[in-house]
């Protein structure tokens, strides 16, 4: 009982934090998942190759705002794996690559992003480790003008598209690296079934310099992240967890915290079977009910939908976005005598 409530104080510290860092909260569109916990290198780089596994495959896909005209479809693929040295048994290296693609709008605005995640993690003691990581990310940011359609084009009575516009658009695509990086910590007492990570991360470190007409005139701001994901027992068949992220970059702010419970169908070696069913909130925007299936600990399916519930809810009639996710986890059979070096679960 004792080390229940310990682990009960220890989570819901970690998760009441991102109130008490929190102010003013308005509400700004980015490249973001629902399930935060499903996308760990979208998080920060410092998860990278924070699992239970030894090579992990992440897959997201997300649509939103179906029932206006400028929606968004936003997808990503990651690949992260780890890397041992006999020699270091309290250290674990890991690498990944993470590619992000976003659309929207009639002109196809879009982003698309390949970056290398490389991640160092240390055991400090039984129970906990410190991990931090980097990222180095090559972007590409583009439009189609021919998609468009301008004011000149009106014909006195009409639009006409055989009217050829005079708008003149000298750069539609452009080209720019971005740094970004995080720490993290992880907590986790494998017999109990409670683990915890909480860190922050800052993304556009560079704030690199970006705009279809002059270079010089816009920067992309920081991004900062602090996040706390966790779990923990609460019956032999029954988890609880909860997740919180706060994003900020400039004025603008985004804050996500979530509560699930994890059932336990099937606990028989390599038979291993759970669901979960879970509630987030995206503070003043989107109540998110969510749905996940867990199999061997090595294929999770996940499900969730955004019911839109801010000022724009008069354009959607609450129709906010489905968000679907899988991650593959593969783990490698080590001789019995190899002993195990950094065991993160």
């Amino acid at each position: 009982m004792d080390s229940f409530k310990k682990n009960w104080t220890i989570g819901i510290c970690a998760f009441l934090m991102f109130f008490l860092i929190q102010k003013n909260t308005i509400i700004g569109q980015d490249i973001h998942f629902s399930q935060i916990g499903n996308s760990p290198l979208n998080i920060s780089p410092a998860l990278t190759s924070v699992f239970s596994g030894d090579i992990r495959f992440v897959g997201n896909y997300k649509s939103q705002w179906q029932s206006v005209p400028v929606n968004f479809m936003t997808f990503a693929g990651s690949y992260e794996m780890k890397f041992l040295n006999k020699n270091m048994p309290n250290s674990q290296f890991g690498g990944g690559l993470i590619f992000n693609y976003d659309q929207a709008g009639y002109g196809d605005l879009s982003l698309s992003q390949l970056g290398v995640n490389l991640g160092y993690t240390h055991q400090m003691s039984e129970r906990n480790f410190l991990s931090g990581g980097f990222q180095v990310s090559a972007n590409q940011r583009m439009f189609k003008p021919s998609q468009l359609s301008f004011d000149d084009q009106f014909d006195g009575e009409s639009y006409n598209s055989d009217i050829a516009s005079a708008e003149v658009f000298e750069e539609p695509s452009f080209f720019y690296l971005n740094f970004s990086a995080g720490i993290n910590w992880h907590y986790q007492v494998p017999e109990k079934r409670t683990r915890f990570d909480v860190g922050a991360s800052v993304f556009n470190i560079n704030e690199a310099r970006q705009s279809f007409f002059n270079r010089n005139d816009a920067s992309l701001l920081r991004r900062i992240h602090v996040h706390g994901m966790g779990s923990f027992m609460v019956a032999d068949n029954v988890d609880l967890s909860v997740l919180g992220l706060l994003s900020k970059q400039g004025p603008y702010s985004e804050t996500i915290i979530g509560f699930g419970a994890r059932i336990y169908l099937n606990r028989t070696l390599t038979k291993e079977l759970s669901i979960q069913f879970g509630g987030n909130y995206r503070l003043g925007d989107a109540v998110i009910p969510t749905f996940e299936i867990d199999f061997r600990n090595m294929i999770k399916l996940g499900l969730s939908y955004d019911v839109n519930t801010s000022g724009f809810t008069e354009a959607t009639n609450g129709k906010g976005s489905p968000e679907f996710s899988i991650i593959y986890t593969l783990r490698k059979v080590k001789p019995l005598n190899e002993k195990k070096l950094c065991p993160l679960y």
